[in-house]
C-alpha cells in the first residue's frame, strides 16, 4: 500500500510539473519584447485609405505576448500578426487589459472576419471565420469608428 501511494504521489509530481511547465511556457509575465513599428495602409470598401502605426508581431514570443499588459493603446495604433501560410487563426484575451477589435485578413490582405470590442482577460477563443495570415488588433471600437467593413483590404507589403 505504501509503495502504491508513493507511486501516485510521483506520478502526481511528475503531472503537476509538466502543467507548470506548459504553463510557463506560455508565461509572458516578464520583460515585453522589442516590436519593430511601421505604418500600416487600410482601405475602407468606398475607398478611403486609413493609416495606422502598428507594432509587427512576427517570432512567436511576440505572438504569444502582442497587447498583454498594456493600459492603454493610442487612438490609431495598433498591432500586425504576421504569420507564416493561411489558418484559422484563434486569439484570447488572457492578461489584455483593454478591449480590442480583432481584425483576420488573408495572405491578399483581404479582410476575412472580425470579432468586435473583445472582452479584457478573457480565455475565450476569438476565431476567424475562416483562414487568415495576418491579424490586426486595434483599440475596441475602432472597427466602428473608422467604418471598416466587409470589403477593407491591408495594402501590402506594409511597411517596417
Amino acid at each position: 500500500m505504501q509503495a502504491s501511494r508513493l507511486g501516485v504521489a510521483v506520478l502526481l509530481a511528475i503531472l503537476l510539473g509538466f502543467a507548470g511547465l506548459r504553463a510557463g511556457a506560455g508565461d509572458t509575465n516578464g520583460e515585453r519584447p522589442d516590436f519593430t513599428k511601421g505604418t500600416l495602409l487600410l482601405e475602407r470598401s468606398d475607398g478611403t485609405t486609413l493609416t495606422y502605426e502598428v507594432e509587427f508581431a512576427t517570432t512567436p514570443r511576440q505572438h504569444a505576448y502582442g497587447l498583454m499588459h498594456l493600459a492603454e493603446l493610442a487612438p490609431n495604433a495598433g498591432m500586425l500578426f504576421v504569420f507564416n501560410g493561411m489558418a484559422v487563426r484563434r486569439f484570447w484575451m488572457k492578461n489584455t487589459l483593454i478591449p480590442l477589435d480583432i481584425l483576420f485578413f488573408d495572405e491578399d490582405g483581404r479582410f476575412v472576419s472580425a470579432v468586435r470590442k473583445a472582452e479584457p482577460g478573457s480565455l475565450a477563443s476569438r476565431n476567424s471565420d475562416g483562414p487568415a495570415k495576418y491579424v490586426l488588433e486595434l483599440n475596441g471600437g475602432q472597427m466602428e469608428a473608422d467604418g471598416i467593413d466587409v470589403g477593407a483590404t491591408m495594402r501590402l507589403p506594409v511597411s517596417r
